[in-house]
C-alpha cells in the first residue's frame, strides 16, 4: 500500500462520489467501506449483504464446531447496528444484488424478507461479493447428513447434528445394551475447512475418512511437508485417500447418506459427511454486466483495484490479485489479502489514488496439535513456473534444546539456484511455525536472497529461540551452497538413484545406537567422530550420500571427505529425519 493521494480529477469538492455501494460484507466489503468513510465524511456508504450477518470470523467456525469457542456470538465482529452507529454506514442485510447497469451506475436489488426488487444508484461500486461452495453434486448438498462450513448458521447446524448422532448413539448402546460403535465422518476434499473439523470429529469419538482427489492433502503445500501431516493423521487413526473422487453413494429414504464408493472401488460408512471441495471466485453477477474475469473466474482488476467499467471497484476472494514473487494474477481466499484490497478499493471508491501492488499468500492451518505454515510459492509451484528452483530441508528445535520443552521443527526453504533470491518457505510442527513463516515472508517482500537470512538479527531467549535460530542457520547453508563447500541431494533424487541401482554409497554417519534404531536400507555406518580413521573404508571414486539425523554432522562429514581428496560426495537434504518423514 502506498500513502493515499486524492485523485486530481476528483478533487474537486462537487466531483467527489458521493454515494458508494459496496456489494458484500464481510473481510473486503466492511474493510473498504470503513475506509472510505475514514477518507469521506460526507459520502453516503450503503453496504448490501445476502446473509443476515456482516464482519464475522469464518475462519473461527471450526472451532466453534469443536467446542474451543463456546459462543457462537464471540464471532461476530460488528452487528450492522454497531456498523451504522460507529461509522454511519447503511447496512442492507438479507438484501441481494441481482443485477448492475455500469451504463446507468444502477443496481437492482432483492429484499430476501419481502421478496420485493428495486433499483439503486451508485457513482462508486464495490463488488466483495466473495466465494463460493465448489459443488460437484447437488443431491450430495441436499442430503440430510452432508454439511459444509461457510456461515455462523452452517456451524450451528453442523454441531448440532454431530451431537443429536453422538446422544442417540450413547442412548441406543445403553437402552439396547448393545455393544457400541464407532460413527464415521467422511471428509470429501483435503482442504483447510475440512481438515480443521478433525478435531471436532475424533473428539466426539467420530472415526474420520478423509477422501481428496489430488497426491495429497492441502495440495497447495508440497508433498515434502504434508507427508510428516498425513503420516501423523494416520498414526491418530484418521484414514487418507488421496487420488480418489466420490463415484457413487447410497441414500436412504430419508435423505440420509449412509455409505460413499470411492472412485477406485472402496465403499465406507457415513453417519455424516462433510463437503470441502474448495471455493471459487463468485462472479456470477459481474460477468452478466460485462465485467472481465480472468481464468479462475476472478475479476481482472488493476492496481487500483478498478476493473474494466467506470467507477467499479473489486475486492477480496471474488477478485484476482497479483502475486508478489511471480507477477501471476489469481484469487487466493485469504482473508488478509481480502482486508489489504478491500481497504485500497476504499480509498478509491472515495476519490483516492492508492495502489495495492501485490500479496504474498501467507496462510498457517493448526490441525489437532499440529501447525502448518506457507509463505510464497510451493517448490512443486515454483518448478512449475518454469523457475531453476532449488530447497533446503531443516530440522531445528524451536527453542533452546536444553529448555525444557522444545519441539522440533521441519521447514523447506524455496530459492531461486540462478541468483538466491528466495521464493517461498513451507514449516511444520507444534510450536514456532507461525515465527519462522512471518519472518520469511518479510524476507520475500524484502527481496532477500538465502544467504541474507545468516546475516539476521534475531531476538533470543532460551524459551523463546536459539543464539544460532533456524532462520540464521538457513542462511548459513545458502552461503555454504553458493560457496561451493555443500552440495545437497534431494530425498527424491536419493530414492530415484536407488530405484534405477546406482552403484552409490550412502554414509550414515550417526551413532551405532541412533543407527540400530532405524537407518536407510544398505546404508553404511560410520559415526562422525570415527570417520577420519576410517577413510580407507570408502573408496574415493564412488558415488557417496552422507546423511546423519538433521544434516550437520553430515555437513562435517561431507568437508572431511572433500577435503580428503574424495571428489563425488554429496549431503542428503533434510537428512534422516527428511527420509522418514515423522514429526
Amino acid at each position: 500500500m502506498t500513502d493515499i493521494i486524492l485523485d486530481d480529477k476528483k478533487s474537486h469538492k462537487n466531483n467527489l462520489p458521493n454515494k458508494i455501494i459496496i456489494i458484500g460484507g464481510v473481510a473486503a466489503g466492511t474493510s473498504a467501506a470503513v475506509k472510505a468513510r475514514r477518507i469521506s465524511e460526507k459520502a453516503e456508504i450503503i453496504i448490501y449483504e445476502k446473509y443476515k450477518h456482516i464482519s464475522y470470523g469464518t475462519c473461527g467456525l471450526p472451532y466453534y464446531v469443536s467446542g474451543q469457542i463456546k459462543d457462537i456470538d464471540s464471532l461476530i465482529i460488528n452487528t450492522a447496528h454497531q456498523f451504522e452507529e460507529r461509522f454511519n454506514i447503511q447496512v442492507n442485510i438479507l438484501h441481494e444484488v441481482i443485477e448492475i447497469k455500469p451504463e446507468e451506475k444502477t443496481l437492482r436489488v432483492r429484499d430476501l424478507r419481502s421478496k420485493k426488487e428495486f433499483v439503486d444508484k451508485y457513482d462508486s461500486l464495490i463488488i466483495a461479493s466473495g466465494s463460493s461452495q465448489i459443488i460437484t453434486d447437488q443431491s450430495l448438498h441436499n442430503a440430510g447428513n452432508a454439511f459444509s462450513l461457510r456461515t455462523i448458521d452452517d456451524a450451528i447446524n453442523l454441531k448440532e447434528y454431530m451431537d443429536f448422532l453422538v446422544k442417540n448413539l450413547d442412548k441406543n448402546i445403553k437402552e439396547l445394551n448393545k455393544p457400541g460403535k464407532n460413527l464415521n465422518a467422511v471428509i470429501i476434499g483435503g482442504g483447510y475447512i475440512g481438515l480443521e473439523l478433525i478435531d471436532a470429529f475424533l473428539s466426539k469419538g467420530f472415526k474420520v475418512t478423509v477422501i481428496e482427489k489430488t497426491d495429497h492433502i492441502l495440495p497447495i503445500f508440497d508433498r515434502e511437508i504434508i507427508e510428516y501431516l498425513q503420516d501423523y493423521l494416520e498414526e491418530k487413526g484418521v484414514s487418507i485417500f488421496n487420488k480418489q473422487e466420490i463415484k457413487l453413494y447410497e441414500q436412504n429414504e430419508d435423505r440420509i447418506i449412509t455409505s460413499v464408493t470411492s472412485s477406485e472401488g472402496r465403499t465406507i460408512s457415513s453417519d455424516i459427511l462433510f463437503l470441502g471441495m474448495g471455493a471459487k471466485p463468485q462472479t456470477e453477477l459481474a460477468s452478466a454486466c460485462g465485467i472481465i474475469t480472468n481464468f479462475q473466474g476472478a475479476i481482472s482488476v488493476d492496481e487500483y483495484m478498478q476493473t474494466n467499467k467506470p467507477g467499479i471497484f473489486a475486492a477480496g476472494d471474488c477478485c484476482e490479485c497479483k502475486d508478489f514473487v511471480t507477477g501471476r494474477k489469481q484469487s487466493y481466499f485469504l482473508a488478509s489479502i481480502a482486508n489489504m484490497q478491500g481497504r485500497c478499493a476504499g480509498i478509491n471508491s472515495a476519490g483516492g489514488k492508492d495502489k495495492f501492488t501485490g500479496g504474498i499468500p501467507t496462510s498457517i492451518i493448526k490441525i489437532l496439535d499440529i501447525t502448518i505454515g506457507k509463505t510464497g510459492l510451493s517448490f512443486k509451484a515454483a518448478k512449475d513456473s518454469g523457475v531453476n528452483a532449488a530447497k533446503i530441508e531443516l530440522h531445528a528445535l524451536n527453542h533452546a534444546g536444553y529448555y525444557p520443552g522444545a519441539k522440533m521443527l521441519h521447514m523447506m526453504l524455496i530459492y531461486n539456484r540462478e541468483n538466491g533470491l528466495i521464493l517461498g518457505f513451507e514449516a511444520i510442527g507444534k510450536e514456532g511455525v507461525d515465527k519462522k513463516t512471518d519472518i520469511l515472508s518479510i524476507a520475500i517482500k524484502a527481496g532477500m536472497k538465502v544467504k541474507d537470512l545468516a546475516g539476521l538479527n534475531l531476538c533470543y531467549h532460551p524459551e523463546y529461540g536459539a543464539a544460532k535460530d533456524p532462520i540464521n542457520i538457513l542462511g548459513m547453508i545458502g552461503e555454504n551452497i553458493e560457496n561451493g563447500q555443500n552440495i545437497y541431494m534431494d530425498v527424491e533424487e536419493l530414492k530415484d538413484n536407488i530405484s534405477r541401482g546406482e552403484d552409490i554409497i550412502i554414509l550414515d554417519v550417526r551413532t551405532r545406537k541412533e543407527y540400530n534404531l532405524g537407518h536407510i536400507e544398505g546404508a553404511v555406518n560410520i559415526p562422525i567422530d570415527e570417520l577420519r580413521d576410517n577413510l580407507d573404508r570408502l573408496d574415493k571414486n564412488s558415488k557417496i550420500i552422507v546423511h546423519c539425523r538433521t544434516s550437520y554432522r553430515s555437513y562435517l562429514a561431507y568437508r572431511i571427505l572433500k577435503n580428503n581428496g574424495f571428489a563425488n560426495v554429496w549431503n542428503l537434504n533434510g537428512s534422516y529425519l527428511s527420509w522418514v518423514k515423522k514429526i
